[in-house]
């Protein structure tokens, strides 16, 4: 793969947003792929950062921890509860409080020629495929106004955990665009495609869609990732 990220506190004075990229070595990459995740730490928490962090930072050291023998989907899914059921437990009070240790997740493994998709709270993944742009994720939100959501599902929020899952082939040229909803309540969808063009690498290119996002008026965190496959391995038995 290649990729570019970046990451902004905006206007607001912390960062609340996590993120990373790990590419292993072999026999890791055979066996457990590729991971790039996306956490956004619940606004209005203090803790908000400390669960984005801490999401991150578990699920990438625990993953390419679990037994050859799990699917990616069975791995996947008894990290998640463990770290949610870890966040909820250090939440010193209920979710509507400042102390709620609760964050958005979502995560792309990349795995021979298949991506799997895990994902639970309003972060998005997009896909760029052959000039046609496609959200891959469901915003998990609850609209009670015009002017007021309010979040649905996330880690931390609940000692139950529902998480949304899909799997597809991947193709060559394919990229893949994380956000934060302080990015993609700011951008048009066109407006992606057009500024990863025209940057020099997909470093810029994710920095050149946090500042549109910023001056058309974003108040919140910005994060954005973007990932474009170079090449794919041949089909074989162990697949």
């Amino acid at each position: 793969i290649s990729f570019g990220q970046a990451s902004s506190a905006g206007v607001k004075p912390e960062n609340q947003d996590s993120y990373a990229i790990q590419i292993p070595t072999e026999p890791l990459v055979t066996t457990k792929g590729i991971v790039i995740a996306l956490a956004d730490g619940v606004s209005g928490s203090e803790a908000g950062r400390a669960a984005s962090h801490a999401a991150i930072k578990g699920f990438m050291a625990d993953y390419f921890s679990t037994p050859e023998s799990w699917t990616v989907k069975t791995s996947v899914q008894k990290i998640l509860s463990a770290l949610n059921q870890w966040l909820h437990r250090n939440s010193q009070r209920r979710y509507e409080t400042q102390n709620a240790m609760v964050t958005t997740f979502s995560a792309l493994i990349l795995k021979s020629n298949s991506a799997y998709v895990f994902h639970v709270g309003d972060s998005r993944i997009y896909r760029l495929r052959g000039g046609t742009l496609e959200q891959l994720t469901q915003d998990h939100r609850v609209v009670i106004s015009q002017d007021k959501t309010y979040l649905s599902r996330a880690l931390g929020m609940d000692l139950r955990l529902d998480v949304d899952f899909r799997e597809f082939p991947l193709e060559l040229g394919d990229w893949f665009i994380f956000v934060t909803d302080g990015v993609y309540e700011f951008i048009r969808d066109e407006q992606y495609k057009i500024l990863i063009q025209a940057a020099p690498d997909l470093t810029a290119a994710a920095n050149n869609i946090m500042a549109m996002a910023l001056h058309n008026g974003s108040d919140d965190n910005l994060t954005c990732q973007i990932v474009e496959i170079t090449n794919l391995p041949g089909s074989n038995a162990t697949d």
